[in-house]
């Protein structure tokens, strides 16, 4: 029975290294949750990954073992080799020797035929790049390469060291394909591709610019313009939670172009006052994003200098106790706490906005400076006794926006 299995699966072995790694033949199919023996795995993806090197055995055993972790690490390297043959030979079908032992190294079987997705990845990457190539050839070979790329290279094993480079490699290859299939497809109005693309490769890293890019100028070719400022909106919440910094000017000036494009249907000004309501009865001061905060700033500018009012910013910065550093946990887990804390101690048309990750910005209008300082102090005490956790602490700084600040500003332009 067990010849016959072997003779029917019997021809290529496919490796899949991208987003998995696991081997098929036929239709068996060997993955790390299938091998007994966690350090069997863990040289099969060693040899996998130096494939195309003769591996010495103190190269392997100082891959697979600590120093002085067993007794003779020699032995029970040719133990391991042995039980990985047999693991292909049972698991697989497979009557040929994949990993060769000769003149002191071990290799990987270089004349067996095996279909290996980062080998093929590459190549369509080499193909692609080629000069005197059509537009529609590129697309054909950055497709393959979208396609080929499942996930991060053996995601399991990342935190090893020997496979953090490659997942660099592939992840910058992949990526650096995303852009240039998606900016041809963009060129050539083909929007919808460039949708899916973006998406999947948002998923495998959040925080490269480009694709959110790549996404929103799809969204405003599809005229898809209140999914383009959603997405917007998104990204900038992300940004400032995670990094603690804004999106790029590129993503910015692409959010204004699908808001100066994003014009509704013509309607009755009642119908449109109605929208414009807010949907549940105002409770404490308003909270919006970092871009409109700065447009309301200038506009609570703007009537400072034609009323003579000042307005006041306030910043609120969330440290540790004792100013001690904050540690990622313990201000997630209090951040919305102390966010409604600020929003319901002010009035209702008093702004508040989130500043980097660890800060607020507020803004308090129609105040004087003594009674802007009060309602600052007022705050923080309030939220240092509210609990917090007794872990954070917040402060609080103002600022008088002068109008004559702004005078001179427009005067000079």
């Amino acid at each position: 029975m067990e010849n016959s299995r072997m003779k029917k699966n019997h021809g290529k072995l496919e490796v899949q290294m991208l987003g998995d790694f696991s081997l098929r033949s036929g239709d068996l199919v060997l993955s790390g949750d299938k091998v007994r023996g966690k350090q069997i795995w863990n040289l099969l993806e060693y040899i996998m990954v130096n494939r195309h090197k003769e591996i010495s055995m103190d190269g392997l055993m100082q891959a697979l073992w600590r120093d002085d972790e067993i007794d003779d690490p020699a032995n029970a390297l040719k133990n391991l080799a042995y039980r990985l043959r047999n693991t292909l030979k049972l698991s697989l079908g497979l009557d040929q020797e994949y990993v060769v032992y000769k003149h002191g190294v071990y290799v990987w079987n270089q004349d067996i035929s095996c279909v290996i997705d980062v080998d093929e990845m590459e190549a369509e990457y080499k193909a692609g790049r080629q000069k005197g190539l059509s537009e529609d050839e590129r697309l054909i070979h950055y497709k393959n390469i979208i396609e080929l790329y499942k996930g991060n290279f053996m995601p399991q094993s990342s935190f090893k060291e020997w496979v953090v480079p490659l997942t660099v490699y592939y992840q910058r290859i992949y990526m650096e394909v995303v852009t240039a299939y998606c900016e041809l497809l963009l060129k050539n109005g083909d929007f919808k591709p460039v949708e899916e693309v973006c998406r999947r490769a948002i998923a495998v890293d959040p925080f490269t610019e480009m694709n959110h890019a790549l996404l929103i100028k799809a969204f405003i070719g599809l005229k898809h313009h209140e999914k383009a400022i959603d997405h917007y909106n998104y990204v900038n919440r992300l940004f400032y939670d995670e990094l603690g910094v804004r999106p790029s000017d590129l993503i910015t000036g692409l959010y204004h172009e699908a808001a100066n494009k994003s014009v509704a249907v013509e309607r009755d000004i009642s119908l449109i006052k109605e929208e414009l309501k807010e949907a549940e009865e105002i409770k404490g001061a308003v909270y919006c994003n970092y871009e409109e905060f700065k447009m309301i700033y200038h506009l609570e500018a703007r009537a400072a200098l034609r009323s003579g009012k000042s307005a006041f910013i306030a910043l609120i910065t969330v440290t540790g106790k004792e100013k001690k550093d904050l540690s990622r946990g313990d201000f997630d887990s209090t951040f919305e706490k102390i966010k409604n804390s600020i929003v319901s101690s002010l009035r209702k048309d008093d702004i508040v906005t989130r500043y980097g990750r660890t800060q607020f910005l507020l803004m308090l209008s129609n105040l004087t400076y003594e009674d802007s300082n009060m309602v600052l102090s007022r705050l923080v005490k309030r939220i240092n006794s509210g609990g917090t956790g007794g872990f954070v602490e917040i402060s609080g700084q103002l600022q008088t926006l002068e109008p004559i600040e702004m005078e001179e500003r427009y005067v000079s332009v």
